[in-house]
């Protein structure tokens, strides 16, 4: 029944959240709460004032990692809207798909060469809805004046393996007096040049033996993740809790999207697991 009851309340929010969505410009929707219903319903809820009218801006690569033998939901919401030139890097279907997986895959076609243009857009791939301009990703990027620019939320789990970085990262988001103040890996814009030294560092944190997201979830709730990870964020599988411990290391080049204009995301604080 409690782990019921979050999925209950994402539900009963989807109404309000909608109204919000439609209000916004922001060119994409990275939120769980709108899973829960089919997306034949969610589709043209959210994608349908743009549905065949966008595409990808050519000095931007649209990037996907996954395992799933069929289409998954980003890629249907992206093809939906007119988006066909996206890159899909698909990892092993014989072993378990981890989130640090993401920055295996991203690394490897980097490496390979593949990439020629200028900067590099991943979206999650089977939570991402596109409601608007890709190229809005790279404006934001260069208002900023950073390299590379991760979504934000308001969920602070795995911080309690590393208060340093936490108390950092709580400092910078009080300086910009905003409630969203946690790096988020499901959609981020960059420069190729700097993904790659950052995909280089975190990929020193990733095995195969890293611990399952199932794994990290139960042991956050369980209270044990120091103990289970003494060397954390080594082992710890999760791409996010690495970036998130990366995130000081690389500022100001790497910057958060407080103003939540990249990708639309509603979560309880200390969700986003």
């Amino acid at each position: 029944m409690r782990r019921l009851l979050p999925k209950v309340r994402r539900f009963l929010s989807i109404p309000r959240s909608l109204a919000e969505v439609r209000a916004g410009r922001q060119p994409f929707v990275h939120s769980p709460q709108f899973l829960t219903l089919p997306l034949s319903l969610m589709l043209p809820q959210m994608c349908g004032p743009v549905r065949g009218r966008l595409r990808c801006p050519s000095n931007v690569s649209i990037v996907l990692v996954h395992n799933y033998p069929g289409m998954p939901l980003t890629e249907t919401s992206l093809r939906y809207v007119g988006i066909d030139n996206y890159v899909v890097v698909r990892m092993p279907t014989a072993k378990r798909f981890l989130t640090t997986d993401k920055l295996k895959g991203i690394a490897q076609w980097l490496d390979s060469g593949a990439c020629s243009t200028e900067y590099v857009l991943y979206l999650d791939a089977n939570d991402v809805f596109v409601r608007n301009d890709p190229a809005i990703a790279v404006h934001l990027l260069q208002q900023l004046r950073c390299d590379l620019l991760f979504s934000s939320e308001q969920g602070a789990y795995v911080y309690e393996c590393m208060p340093e970085v936490k108390a950092w990262t709580d400092g910078v988001a009080e300086a910009m007096k905003t409630p969203r103040r946690y790096l988020n890996s499901g959609v981020f814009v960059g420069r190729k040049e700097i993904l790659r030294e950052v995909l280089a560092a975190g990929l020193q944190y990733a095995a195969d033996d890293d611990l399952s997201h199932r794994e990290l979830v139960d042991a956050i709730r369980a209270r044990s993740v120091r103990e289970r990870l003494p060397r954390f964020p080594l082992g710890c599988g999760s791409d996010q809790a690495i970036l998130r411990y990366l995130h000081p290391r690389f500022f100001p080049r790497m910057q958060l999207d407080y103003a939540c204009a990249l990708a639309w995301r509603n979560l309880p604080q200390g969700g986003g697991i």
